[in-house]
């Protein structure tokens, strides 16, 4: 049997016996926070106290996710996650295991690092937020709205366009120590974009990968060279907003129960943080996020046209000059 692969993600080291080229690669170890393998997963859990549809289930220390026709992935305790191929998908997987290669590569890691990933983070205490996060001058910002707002395409324009260092697309992880800013570790090193917006943004086709079979969704893997994977505090989080009509760009400062708000909606998968912590303990740390952390709410007319014209009010919070702008990268 060969040997497994190792990398670094949301501060965890984990140990993975699937082949996962979105994560930064780190040295092996023999005490990993997280082991990802592939095994048998039942199709129900033992005492469920917990549903979501029907691809969802959840007990004390477990959560079991079907995607039907593709796999089940069983999450314990988040240590473990244990993958299940479903037999009837097509084999190129690459697995580190002989023989167990049946189901297609992309598809299954956007789940697994999706919603396993997710369950894992809960699990552990954390706080996973719905978010695209770049790094400004030092600074994490952070971005959130509902599915369309554009929160993948704002966070792949200000790292592609501007050059400021990719923190997370999607998720990010949170943690709260007593005093002093939330700290937040990276994601996966890729950027999920429609294809009008990958068009728009002249990304490389041989660097895009489809994000789900027959979906015009790619994620866009990037280099790993010069990769920080530590913790870094949060400096702001930014709520979108569109205009249904053009309207000039403003960014406003939330406060009180509009912070909160939009603070709780930023969290990812939030019915399992209460499946896993006390709710008043989930309640108390976002309380302290919107304390510690400037919440704003930044409101554009949504629109590939007129995006880069719609920053300026944004980057110049941020102290981005227009002029730092990079050249478009060559399809």
């Amino acid at each position: 049997m060969k040997s497994p692969y190792f990398y670094r993600v949301y501060g965890l080291v984990v140990q993975s016996w699937i082949e996962l080229p979105e994560l930064p690669a780190c040295p092996p170890t023999s005490a990993p926070d997280l082991v990802i393998r592939l095994g048998d997963v039942p199709a129900q859990l033992d005492e469920v106290v917990h549903r979501q549809a029907l691809w969802l289930q959840a007990n004390a220390h477990e959560c079991l996710i079907t995607v039907p026709g593709l796999c089940r992935m069983l999450v314990r305790e988040g240590r473990e996650l244990v993958v299940a191929l479903a037999a009837e998908m097509a084999d190129d997987i690459h697995v580190v295991d002989d023989g167990c290669a049946t189901v297609r590569a992309a598809d299954l890691r956007l789940y697994l690092l999706g919603s396993g990933m997710g369950a894992v983070l809960h699990q552990r205490g954390c706080l996973p937020l719905h978010v695209g996060a770049v790094r400004a001058e030092g600074k994490v910002w952070a971005f959130t709205g509902p599915s369309g707002a554009g929160k993948s395409t704002l966070t792949a324009t200000l790292h592609l366009r501007h050059g400021l260092p990719l923190v997370s697309d999607d998720v990010m992880a949170l943690q709260l120590a007593t005093g002093g800013l939330p700290q937040v570790f990276p994601g996966p090193r890729k950027l999920k974009l429609w294809q009008d917006a990958a068009d728009h943004l002249h990304c490389a086709s041989d660097r895009l990968v489809q994000d789900l079979s027959n979906t015009p969704k790619y994620q866009l893997y990037l280099e790993e060279a010069a990769v920080d994977t530590g913790p870094e505090a949060l400096h702001a989080l930014v709520v979108l907003e569109s205009c249904t009509d053009p309207c000039p760009p403003r960014l406003e400062r939330l406060a009180g129960a509009s912070a909160f708000d939009a603070c709780l909606t930023a969290l990812y998968r939030p019915y399992m943080a209460y499946w896993y912590r006390n709710r008043q303990a989930v309640m108390a740390d976002l309380l302290a996020l919107c304390a510690r952390v400037p919440i704003y709410r930044y409101q554009r007319h949504w629109s590939l046209d007129t995006l880069d014209a719609q920053l300026q009010p944004l980057l110049e919070a941020m102290g981005v000059a227009q002029a730092r702008i990079k050249p478009e990268m060559n399809p």
